[in-house]
């Protein structure tokens, strides 16, 4: 900055376009951070229920079983042979036939539903997998846009700093030339020429 003012203050010329990248950060940065916070919300959600109620979150799955096609196919395909198995030993109808059928159709149904729990579990495993990465990149976003914004206003800092350094040295020279100048002319006044040189040199040794 000169001493009479005619130099730009580049902390003032730069703040307009510093100003800007928080702005421009939130922009690209916001959706990444949302999505990141609700899949943060849903997470907490599923994880509460898992810890407080394991049961019930387990029953829940488990309320949209339906036995499968091959389900259905296998039970008709044992009973077929226990019922031949039985009629040709003789103990078709009696409660032992009726206790094996019992027993080996319930052991293929459970079976069944074990299966059935192991596809549920899996896809609900990929969606929690999904959820955890939106979670992971919400978090990155946040420190990047964190960063970006610490970053300009360390440099609107130091733009500023700079700037008052600069006027702090150029009111110090503007003064010690001021007082250069009114020494010479007190000199002039009282010493003539020689007397004004003198006050000068005095005062220019001034720090």
């Amino acid at each position: 900055m000169s001493l009479f003012g005619g130099d730009r203050d580049p902390a003032a010329e730069a703040k307009p376009y510093l100003d800007q990248i928080p702005g421009v950060g939130k922009q690209y940065y916001d959706p990444f951070i949302n999505r990141g916070a609700e899949a943060d919300t849903q997470l907490g959600g599923q994880y509460n229920e898992l810890l407080t109620d394991p049961v019930g979150f387990l029953n829940k799955l488990m309320g949209g079983y339906k036995p499968s096609e091959g389900y259905q196919a296998q039970k008709s395909e044992l009973s077929n042979e226990l019922r031949n198995t039985a009629a040709a030993g003789g103990v078709a109808g009696t409660p032992y036939h009726q206790k094996m059928q019992g027993d080996m159709i319930q052991k293929l149904l459970s079976g069944d539903m074990q299966q059935f729990l192991q596809n549920v579990m899996g896809n609900y495993n990929l969606g929690m997998q999904g959820k955890q990465g939106e979670s992971n990149k919400g978090f990155q976003a946040s420190n990047w846009l964190a960063d970006l914004i610490g970053g300009s206003l360390n440099q609107q800092a130091g733009l500023a700093f700079r700037s008052a350094e600069d006027a702090n040295a150029s009111s110090d020279a503007f003064t010690k030339l001021l007082m250069q100048g009114l020494g010479i002319g007190a000199g002039f006044m009282f010493g003539g020429p020689k007397g004004g040189m003198a006050a000068g040199s005095a005062i220019g040794g001034m720090k």
